[in-house]
């Protein structure tokens, strides 16, 4: 089969099923599973698709139009371009999350912060993303899902930063010794509210629930996390977490009420489409 005969064949087969794919992600799906640079997709379309190829892009196809995710069909992701393993069962890092590893990238240098924590690290994309990029820290990875920290080691070991990794299983600090302390904690916990899982786009929900769901209002495990972070940070140490563009007037709150966390709110930070994405919190001194 021609390349071109490929692009009509798909473009037949989403009529049919009343979808929609984009030009982008057909190329993508193509250039990954083909392993032709997609470049050389958009200038020679005289490429021939073998056989077996076919039917792995055609089963590609067919799950796409079921709604399924294709970074869990094709297996990896591409963040602060990095590419990154991801499978079932472990949350799809979104575009804005970048936000969050820019801004602890620019507190780490600017404070000489040496020990990290991501915490609900899921793949692992923030503090290995961080780890990466500046070649003095060293990052501790946890979450609650083992089969979550299982994959962040693998990410580890393919971007060879495992001597200067850690990981731990289990909820929120409770896998940490009382006594370790992080120079900045970086998190994206689960901050959905419970009422909207339901109303989100399909393809998301074949996501794993338990890192999406918030509870109500989206802030039981920011509440948790607030409640202890500062236990776990050194007295110059702060906390940079993502969350809801709803809840910027919680976190406020938070630390400013009448039994404040030993925490400070210090700012929100919008996302590129200028919702208030993520906030940083410092020790109470």
């Amino acid at each position: 089969m021609l390349l071109t005969e490929l692009y009509k064949w798909i473009k037949r087969r989403s009529f049919n099923a009343g979808k929609t794919l984009s030009p982008r992600e057909i190329n993508i799906i193509i250039s990954k599973t083909a392993g032709i640079p997609v470049e050389r997709l958009l200038t020679h379309d005289n490429i021939r698709i073998e056989p077996p190829v076919f039917k792995k892009i055609s089963h590609i196809v067919e799950k796409r139009l079921e709604n399924y995710p294709l970074q869990y069909l094709l297996g990896t992701i591409e963040f602060m371009c990095i590419d990154f393993l991801i499978s079932p069962g472990v949350l799809i890092p979104r575009p804005e999350t970048e936000l969050v590893v820019q801004t602890a990238l620019k507190l780490t240098e600017q404070n000489n912060y040496i020990d990290l924590l991501d915490l609900c690290c899921g793949s692992g994309v923030i503090g290995l993303s961080i780890a990466r990029m500046n070649k003095h820290v060293n990052v501790c990875l946890s979450d609650i899902s083992p089969k979550a920290v299982a994959l962040a080691k693998k990410n580890s070991k393919k971007l060879r930063l495992s001597r200067r990794t850690r990981f731990y299983t289990g909820d929120l600090f409770s896998a940490l010794s009382p006594s370790r302390r992080f120079d900045l904690i970086v998190s994206n916990p689960p901050y959905v509210p419970h009422n909207r899982i339901s109303r989100l786009q399909k393809e998301i929900l074949y996501e794993p629930v338990y890192a999406l769901d918030g509870g109500k209002k989206g802030m039981e495990i920011i509440t948790r996390i607030i409640g202890q972070a500062h236990k776990f940070l050194r007295k110059n140490g702060i906390l940079v977490m993502e969350h809801d563009d709803t809840q910027k007037k919680y976190l406020e709150k938070i630390c400013t009420g009448s039994k404040p966390a030993g925490l400070e709110y210090v700012e929100t930070a919008n996302d590129l489409s200028g919702l208030p994405r993520f906030s940083i919190f410092s020790v109470r001194i």
